[in-house]
């Protein structure tokens, strides 16, 4: 069996300084310091501690400990930070540079130095220094270390891909039943790369939309693919909103198809006449995204009378959390007669649809 192991300890640095001493050669001498590594995308953490010439702790009393990382080839500052004292009695300070700062660091070898500053406060947001010394990395008085920038520790995200413009197909012009709907582009399922059990996430954003979500996949080979499948399908009523669903397979394409208005979105009543001039409504579709309060008028003339004088005003008076009218109150004169009539409330605000997002 294969044993891989992994260790966890400090990135530590020797710094070297006559800081309030004087300097001794002795037989020992550091005359390099290593490279320096740190990766991009996490908190890389680096350890320093100060020595004198003789490898001693040297207490920097209350210098502040500077960190500097400069371009190689055009000496340009890249990062410049101060770091926290752990213990500045025995000399030993920590350095976080965060996710966020190694974003705009791109990979390569930079040089770094380090600086102990003392400082004289001038107000509470504003200091001056009075003194600085360099502090070396080496007992040679060599003062500029390297510090090599290596790639994400965890790979690279994919962006996801981005669809705003939606294809509007008339169900007429291909010889459909359903009602208008729009598509947006076919989608590259990468059956090459993808199997079985890889998940397919689509995310998209609603304002105050009614309407039926629908995501699809298709194994047709080509890029022109007819065949396709329903995968889910989600009814809204006046939904807004960032929404998201999980399709998992393999699939060679996939697409979504989102349809205005479907599922019932607008009421229809049954209506009938009497002789006495009364309507007697019933609700036959309860519709969606509808409010209380809702005024629907049936023109008269669609009643088999006139208008305005046979007009029916429906008035929502109950509907359930999805907009469904549960409930109506109804006003008019009716043409005299007995007949019954079918027909369908004005048409609700549907809203929008307004983007997709697929990873």
């Amino acid at each position: 069996m294969q044993q891989i192991y992994s260790y966890l300890y400090r990135n530590q640095l020797d710094i070297f300084t006559n800081y309030n001493q004087s300097w001794t050669q002795e037989r020992y001498r550091k005359v390099y310091n290593r490279n320096t590594k740190i990766y991009r995308n996490v908190d890389n953490v680096l350890d320093f501690q100060a020595r004198t010439g003789d490898e001693k702790a040297v207490n920097l009393g209350t210098a502040s400990v500077v960190f500097n990382m400069v371009g190689r080839e055009t000496q340009d500052l890249i990062l410049q930070k101060d770091c926290t004292a752990v213990d500045a009695s025995i000399g030993r300070f920590q350095l976080t540079i965060t996710e966020t700062e190694m974003r705009d660091i791109e990979q390569g070898s930079y040089d770094f130095s380090l600086v102990a500053e003392t400082r004289t406060q001038v107000d509470s947001t504003t200091y001056e220094v009075t003194s600085n010394r360099a502090l070396y990395l080496d007992d040679n008085f060599g003062a500029i270390g390297t510090i090599e920038v290596a790639g994400n520790v965890t790979g690279t995200v994919k962006p996801s891909l981005e669809i705003t413009a939606f294809k509007e197909v008339n169900p007429a012009a291909v010889g459909d039943e359903d009602p208008k709907r729009f598509e947006s582009g076919i989608i590259d399922g990468d059956p090459l790369i993808n199997r079985a059990g890889s998940t397919h996430t689509f995310q998209y954003y609603l304002t105050n939309y009614t309407g039926e979500v629908k995501i699809q996949g298709s194994l047709d080979e080509g890029a022109t693919p007819n065949n396709w499948s329903d995968l889910e399908t989600v009814n809204h009523a006046e939904n807004t909103g960032s929404y998201y669903t999980n399709i998992t397979g393999k699939y060679n394409w996939l697409r979504l198809v989102h349809t205005p208005g479907s599922g019932g979105a607008r009421a229809t009543f049954v209506i009938s006449q009497n002789i006495n001039g009364e309507y007697s409504v019933g609700i036959r579709e309860d519709g969606l995204g509808y409010s209380v309060g809702n005024v629907i008028v049936i023109p008269g003339d669609e009643l088999g009378g006139e208008n305005p004088s046979n007009d029916l005003t429906i008035t929502v008076s109950s509907v359930d959390s999805q907009g469904r009218i549960t409930a109506i109150t109804t006003s008019g004169t009716s043409y005299s007669g007995v007949r019954t009539f079918v027909k369908s409330g004005e048409q609700r605000d549907l809203g929008t649809f307004d983007k997709l997002l697929y990873r």
